[in-house]
């Protein structure tokens, strides 16, 4: 069997590594569940990025979408010949009627209607030749930009397209633009061909036609709509204020291919993916790192908790060291536990008591033995003596045949005394070792209770005393007969021997359902208090000096008694007053009689 300190330990043990795991488990949980919040938001932290990044991205290539536009519209105003367009408003009709001098009267209403603007306007813009552009200038202004196709419309229909357009063209719809907008532009997406998708912006410009506009001064910056952030100019009037809107409109469009786009949104995004593998390799390390630090503290808080534990057990066996200590001190000359309370704390204290308790008892049982050994060596030395004494007489000289017959019956009964006490010890041995078993069997206890009383009888007689028996008949019990008789021999011996003259002895038998009770009394001698507790030890007699009693006697009946009842199961009680006499009850597990079935009515 291990020891207490190496159980105690491994059981601090055990439930410190327990709690370590457990704790430690939780704190792990905490810890992962936060690094995996931490991660969820550094994802979508990713994703926003790059969702603005798009956006950013999207709102810049537009921004140089339209400002590419206005360029191209800068540089048409600034290429248009103003002048040619004047003198063809002046000049025209001229030449159209001058074959005509002959019917000058068909010339006053032309020049007449020379004076309506709208009506040369209307005349002329659609005979105003083909835009054209300085192809350096034009070179120098868009290098570099954005848009890798153009296109120029005009309300007259004259058209400009770049090169890289191509056989390509990219169509407008004139009718989506509100004719009283001077500045106006869209963004969309549209498949200029089959495998070619492109953004484009779509701007509107009326004002053209009186000079150059200043739309550096506009805002690249917008917000929402079509026209975001972008500050409108104020619409341009005549010299008597009418409102110059219907002039003729040039439609620029401006477009890229969003496979550029797109493959920079691609760059995005897999910068967006690294960034989240990268998040999440972070917080592999994290939490490798984690189970590491817990793993070190985990070991040494194990092995610090295991010094502390191995001291703290220490620590409290001490007291137990100090009972071990006086304990063996402990030898058969003295049986004195040396400690104190107060050298032992509260949970030793009942053990020390008991071990006292312990102590004491075998103290007096040492002591009983003792005493056993000089009454038996007392008990056998005298009738040994007699016996060689007489010996020793019956061979100092020639006796006759009736002189040698009454030393020998001398002898005879000295080795019956012998073989009597013997055989007491040997009955004792045998209650001790359960080696004595039970012998039941059905027998009248009336007839056995008489039958002891007629053994008796001679014996009471022989002192003056009147031996009587009082019970009922025919109580038949299921026990054991040669206990039963033993107990009533010795117990009406003692009632005898230690009785006053002219005394009297009473056996009484009475049932009782589940039991019969067995009471003899004596008004002998009594016993005193003090001496009572202990007349059921072996070679104890409360009459040290034999007065009352003869040499027969050794102490040893009444310890045979209480065996015997303690193996039948029966309770054995004492009353006694000194110089009054004693009762000796015996209380006899037994089942009912039918004649006691009868008298109870059951």
């Amino acid at each position: 069997m291990r020891s207490i300190r190496f159980s105690l330990t491994i059981c601090f043990l055990a439930l410190l590594a327990f709690s370590l795991g457990g704790a430690s488990l939780m704190a792990y949980r905490s810890a992962s569940r936060n690094l995996e919040g931490r991660l969820s938001i550094q994802k979508e932290l990713a994703q926003t990025t790059y969702k603005d990044r798009c956006r950013d991205e999207e709102n810049r290539l537009d921004d140089a979408l339209l400002f590419q536009a206005q360029t191209l519209a800068r540089l048409v105003q600034f290429h248009v010949d103003w002048g040619k367009l004047r003198f063809l408003e002046l000049h025209t009709l001229g030449l159209l009627t001058s074959p005509a001098n002959s019917s000058a009267y068909v010339q006053v209403p032309v020049w007449a209607l020379q004076g309506t603007r709208s009506f040369a306007v209307d005349l002329f813009r659609r005979a105003t030749p083909a835009i054209r552009f300085d192809p350096a200038e034009l070179l120098t202004r868009l290098d570099g930009q954005v848009a890798e196709f153009f296109q120029i419309d005009t309300a007259w229909n004259a058209s400009y397209k770049s090169n890289s357009l191509e056989a390509m063209s990219m169509e407008i719809n004139f009718a989506s633009f509100a004719p009283n907008e001077v500045f106006h532009w869209e963004y969309e997406d549209m498949q200029l061909s089959e495998s070619l998708k492109v953004r484009r912006v779509v701007l509107k410009a009326s004002r053209f036609l009186l000079g150059p506009t200043p739309l550096t001064a506009f805002p690249r910056n917008r917000n929402s709509g079509p026209n975001r952030g972008v500050e409108l100019p104020p619409p341009l009037r005549n010299n008597n204020g009418a409102d110059a809107s219907f002039r003729p409109a040039i439609f620029i469009q401006c477009a890229y291919d969003l496979a550029k786009r797109d493959a920079l949104f691609a760059s995005f995004a897999q910068q967006r993916d690294e960034d989240i593998l990268n998040f999440a390799s972070e917080h592999k390390k994290d939490l490798e790192g984690f189970r590491g630090m817990l793993a070190a503290i985990n070991l040494l808080t194990f092995l610090a908790g295991g010094g502390i534990c191995f001291w703290l057990v220490r620590l409290g066996l001490a007291p137990l060291n100090l009972l071990t200590v006086a304990v063996s001190r402990i030898n058969e000359k003295d049986f004195n536990l040396d400690i104190t309370d107060k050298q032992l704390p509260e949970e030793l204290k009942p053990i020390a008591i008991r071990l006292g308790l312990t102590l004491d008892q075998l103290k007096k049982a040492f002591a009983r033995e003792k005493q056993a050994t000089a009454d038996i060596s007392h008990e056998l030395r005298t009738p040994l003596s007699a016996m060689l004494a007489t010996l020793d007489l019956a061979l100092r000289k020639t006796r006759t045949v009736e002189e040698y017959r009454v030393m020998l019956e001398d002898c005879r009964e000295s080795c019956t005394n012998m073989h009597k006490d013997v055989e007491r010890l040997l009955t004792l041995a045998r209650l001790d070792a359960g080696a004595d078993p039970l012998r039941p069997e059905l027998f009248d206890l009336s007839h056995l209770a008489s039958d002891c009383v007629k053994m008796l009888s001679p014996l009471a007689q022989s002192k003056g005393i009147e031996l009587q028996f009082e019970g009922e008949p025919n109580l038949e019990i299921q026990s054991d007969p040669g206990k039963l008789k033993e107990i009533l021999v010795n117990l009406l011996h003692n009632a005898v021997q230690y009785n006053k003259p002219s005394g009297n002895v009473f056996l009484r038998l009475s049932s009782r359902p589940g039991s019969i009770i067995i009471e003899i009394e004596d008004n002998g001698i009594g016993i005193e208090a003090s001496k009572k507790n202990r007349i059921f030890e072996r070679f104890y007699r409360v009459d040290a000096s034999r007065s009352h009693g003869d040499s027969t006697n050794c102490g040893l009946g009444l310890a045979i008694v209480k065996g015997y009842a303690e193996l039948l199961g029966a309770g054995l009680e004492v009353t006694s007053e000194l110089g009054q006499g004693s009762i000796f009850k015996i209380d006899l597990p037994a089942p009912l009689i039918k004649e006691a079935y009868a008298a109870i009515g059951v």
